[in-house]
């Protein structure tokens, strides 16, 4: 079987990486499964080469994905659509082909406008990766993360079913999702908490008394502003292809603040000339109840992911069984190649 990666950075040597070390044992080995790949940048490409990241590296994606029953798509966001251009007409009948992005919903309507009808596409997003660059790769990198998938309407059952097997061979965890309601979710957590950061940054920054906070930002601020250290296009790729679910959040989040902002004045020793007030005249407890009801959340938000993690089905209830789900699977790939070893299978049963 041949899985074809375009895209060799983080994401995807990370699959390829994953992949190869699932196919090293000696019950898989004689399955023939082929790891190749394609990068739009030479030094990617020599990169991969060199740590043997695939088993080969091929010059464009269209050479890449011939022959290939599974194509994952691991490129920016905003080369997505190019990247559809570019393989459709080169695609296997039958294959499917999932994608790594970000953001979704406009990744599942390119799919749609350009990938031929007799091949599957599932949207797949992994929560995983501080970093960014093939030199991070690592094939641990998906153990335990929530792996978001958004099937297209027309993706045959047995497509879905053998890409929650990959997602499970790389260690992730399959979590079905509407594409909009990914794109909201993910604005929340992710992609405004990256705006947060280079806000607070540009704030100190343009401030005429930069130099001087320099002297004094501690492991607190540094801790708080990681993430605008990220690859600005990467970023402002996301930003164009999930801006009203941003705006969206910026609102609800503007809000929030004038909440803040209002607590902040009841309970302040200083009034809004800077002059000092007795703490009998205060209201600390709104901010208070405030700063513990945070606390609380996100003792609770990772509470709740963990449970997630540890939990023993990770499909939702309209997918098969596990045991037509393996089945399936089997059929799919000749010899079987992606299905779990049958000592796995008679443990389960």
């Amino acid at each position: 079987m041949r899985i074809a990666i375009i895209g060799l950075g983080l994401i995807g040597g990370s699959w390829a990486l994953a992949l190869k070390e699932w196919a090293k044992s000696e019950e898989r080995r004689p399955s023939g499964i082929e790891v190749v790949g394609f990068d739009a940048k030479g030094t990617q490409r020599a990169e991969a080469n060199k740590r043997k990241i695939v088993d080969h590296i091929y010059a464009t994606p269209m050479e890449a994905v011939k022959g290939a029953q599974v194509v994952i798509v691991a490129t920016p966001v905003m080369a997505v659509r190019e990247t559809f251009e570019d393989i459709a007409a080169h695609l296997e009948k039958g294959a499917i082909v999932t994608d790594v992005c970000s953001t979704k919903r406009q990744v599942m309507r390119w799919a749609k406008e350009l990938l031929p009808d007799n091949v599957s596409f599932v949207g797949g997003h992994p929560m995983a990766g501080k970093t960014a660059g093939l030199e991070e790769a690592e094939a641990k990198l998906f153990q335990d993360c929530t792996y978001c998938l958004i099937p297209a309407p027309n993706a045959r059952q047995e497509a879905i079913e053998s890409v929650v097997r990959l997602v499970e061979i790389a260690g992730a965890k399959a979590h079905f999702i509407d594409a909009d309601e990914h794109d909201s979710y993910v604005a929340a957590i992710s992609h405004l908490p990256y705006l947060t950061a280079t806000s607070l940054v540009n704030l100190s920054f343009e401030s005429d008394g930069w130099k001087e906070i320099s002297r004094v930002a501690g492991t607190g601020f540094q801790d708080t502003t990681r993430l605008a250290d990220g690859s600005v296009q990467m970023w402002l790729d996301i930003c164009r292809t999930n801006n009203d679910a941003l705006i969206s959040w910026i609102d609800r989040y503007q809000q929030m603040l004038s909440r803040v902002r209002h607590m902040l004045e009841l309970a302040g020793l200083q009034d809004e000339r800077g002059r000092s007030r007795p703490a009998e005249e205060t209201e600390p407890e709104p901010l208070r109840a405030f700063l513990e009801n945070a606390r609380e959340g996100r003792t609770q938000l990772f509470q709740n992911k963990r449970k997630f993690q540890l939990e023993s089905n990770f499909v939702d209830s309209s997918m098969p069984d596990s045991k037509e789900m393996k089945a399936n699977i089997g059929r799919m790939f000749v010899g079987g190649m992606l299905k779990k070893p049958k000592k796995d299978e008679d443990s389960k049963s």
